[in-house]
């Protein structure tokens, strides 16, 4: 195979940079949601969109970072999709500085955001905070659940929950939690406190018990 000398591959380059730029002016003018940090309530889909829209206009290398733009959480972006009259999408937006030796106004964290739509309700904070909040917001009283003991909450080669672990849960739940999308808390180690979704035996959350002196505001 012949490999395209220096010069070549460089006018290939600036062929393409003028190609973007072209595609680039004559797209239509942007009218979703903005192209920059927003602390205002957006639909999941026109956040996607408009970070979409932003990767177009400026390229997905280093987007996360530079683009301060929401953006589908990358472990748990549909992170409920089973708990009747809700729904839970989770976006996260790196806000952490980037510049140096250069006056900026950037706020400095990575920030989470949890998204109801079907009630058009959302609420920023840490991972921890947005998950409290929305089992708040969808499972009210989810915090006077048992805790199932760090010795009977045990997985499966599938990350599911062991038969004894089913068994327990069986006889200390209440019925009416025993429910498609409902949560469960289990005891944690000291470095093992992030909530799972999906973990519970009905599809939702298996929820850390340090949650329970989570303040979500």
């Amino acid at each position: 195979m012949t490999r395209r000398n220096a010069p070549d591959e460089q006018l290939a380059f600036d062929i393409d940079a003028l190609i973007h730029e072209a595609d680039v002016r004559t797209a239509p003018a942007w009218e979703g949601a903005p192209l920059h940090f927003t602390t205002a309530y957006w639909t999941p889909e026109q956040l996607t969109a408009a970070f979409d829209r932003w990767t177009f206009e400026h390229g997905r290398f280093d987007s996360l970072r530079t683009s301060h733009m929401w953006h589908p959480a990358v472990t748990m972006e549909h992170a409920n999709a089973n708990t009747t009259g809700h729904d839970l999408r989770v976006f996260s937006v790196d806000l952490r500085c980037h510049h140096y030796r250069e006056r900026c106004s950037c706020m400095g964290d990575l920030l989470y955001r949890a998204i109801c739509h079907n009630c058009a309700w959302h609420h920023d904070g840490t991972e921890s905070q947005i998950v409290a909040a929305w089992h708040d917001h969808a499972w009210p009283g989810w915090r006077e659940l048992p805790i199932i003991p760090i010795t009977i909450a045990k997985t499966d080669d599938q990350n599911r929950p062991t038969t004894k672990c089913l068994e327990w849960i069986t006889e200390h739940y209440p019925t009416d939690w025993q429910t498609s999308g409902a949560p469960v808390i289990t005891e944690r180690v000291p470095h093992g406190t992030r909530s799972v979704p999906g973990r519970s035996p009905w599809s939702g959350f298996d929820l850390s018990h340090t949650l329970l002196n989570c303040n979500p505001n």
